[in-house]
């Protein structure tokens, strides 16, 4: 299992999609985790064995890949929540809790401001008063959804990686024996093709594997891989990520340098230095004909949600000419030799891995500005 290649695996599971309809019924406290994504079309639903949602069987983007993985393993989907639970020492369903309380205290709050609403709508027609009641619905719905990704996170609470090699672990060999259960209930309803659910399981024994070896390296690459594969790579494209250790020393855990080769840029080093416990100063050292200011607008943007301050600064790059030969996007991680690491300056080498190759995959594609 170790000879896996876990990034390979996760560009090439390009199928999955988490049928969460009836975990919310069973399970209210883990709506806000759900994929967002367009109803399947109504089937008879088969009495269920397991909590596991089975994945469809049809091709979906990275983001509900990436969900259903993580649903699968009870981990959150989005980095900025995991390190607000390893600080608060609670569980996934205590997180979900959470947000759940949460939505009862919008929804009662709503309702009193719809009761005001109404008393204020007098000589309006009834489609006014839904439609205005209505846009309240979906202006607190936006507010929540927002103050999802901003969790208070503490920048004085180091993220400590041997927590969540013991996560992975322990979380991966219970989403084994549920996709174990899946399958079975599956091949009993006739669904022949069970490749996905094995691929599914593949990955998930691979990332076992490593996070067994409580070694650093493995573990960042770990987290990296779990929190991008959402990227919107094409299937064959790949995406390879390494991790290098340097010597420890009293300022090299507060500092990362990303080193991520493009297919139309070349290399672009980003070196993250931690300020202060929540301020990471990034240089960026790229050609010319990079966007430099899109990649700057998207840091901006990530910064809001993540109460996260930076100083950005460019480099033109003395390099010339770029490696035509390359096939995929590759990011490499050079790392101090530590287990505890600052989580603002893990989200910041997130941030700018993610937003550099979906630039480089824009201009593949021809797209020459997009943010999310």
């Amino acid at each position: 299992m170790a000879d896996l290649n876990l990034s390979n695996l996760i560009s090439k599971f390009v199928n999955y999609q988490a049928l969460n309809s009836q975990r919310q019924m069973q399970k209210p406290a883990q709506q806000s985790f759900a994929p967002q994504q367009a109803a399947p079309s109504p089937q008879p639903a088969p009495k269920a064995t397991s909590n596991t949602p089975a994945p469809q069987m049809n091709e979906m983007g990275g983001i509900d890949q990436s969900a259903y993985v993580k649903d699968v393993m009870k981990m959150p989907k989005n980095m900025n929540e995991l390190f607000y639970m390893l600080q608060r020492n609670i569980t996934f369903a205590q997180l979900n809790q959470q947000f759940a309380r949460q939505i009862n205290m919008q929804r009662n709050a709503l309702s009193q401001t719809q009761a005001q609403i109404l008393a204020q709508l007098q000589g309006l027609s009834l489609t006014e008063a839904q439609n205005m009641i209505l846009t309240g619905n979906k202006a607190v719905l936006a507010q929540f959804q927002s103050s999802l990704r901003n969790l208070p996170i503490s920048a004085n609470g180091l993220i400590n990686l041997s927590d969540i090699s013991a996560m992975i672990q322990a979380n991966g060999k219970d989403a084994i024996a549920k996709l174990i259960t899946t399958m079975a209930n599956s091949a009993k309803l006739g669904v022949q093709d069970l490749t996905q659910l094995k691929d599914t399981a593949k990955l998930i024994n691979a990332s076992i594997a490593a996070a067994s070896q409580n070694d650093s390296a493995q573990t960042m690459k770990l987290l990296m891989l779990l929190y991008l594969p959402w990227l919107p790579l094409q299937e064959g494209t790949g995406f390879d990520i390494e991790i290098e250790k340097g010597s420890s020393g009293d300022d090299s855990d507060s500092i990362l340098i990303i080193t991520i080769t493009t297919l139309n840029y070349g290399n672009v080093v980003a070196t993250l230095v931690l300020e202060s416990s929540n301020s990471v100063h990034v240089n960026i050292e790229c050609v010319k004909e990079f966007p430099k200011d899109e990649l700057l607008m998207r840091i901006e943007g990530d910064e809001k949600h993540y109460s996260m301050e930076s100083v950005v600064s460019f480099e033109t790059s003395s390099q010339t000419t770029v490696n035509t030969s390359q096939e995929k996007p590759q990011a490499k991680i050079n790392m101090a030799d530590t287990n505890q690491i600052n989580p603002f300056l893990l989200l910041m080498a997130h941030t700018v891995i993610r937003h550099v190759i979906e630039i480089d995959k824009n201009t593949s594609a021809g797209i020459v500005s997009h943010t999310d």
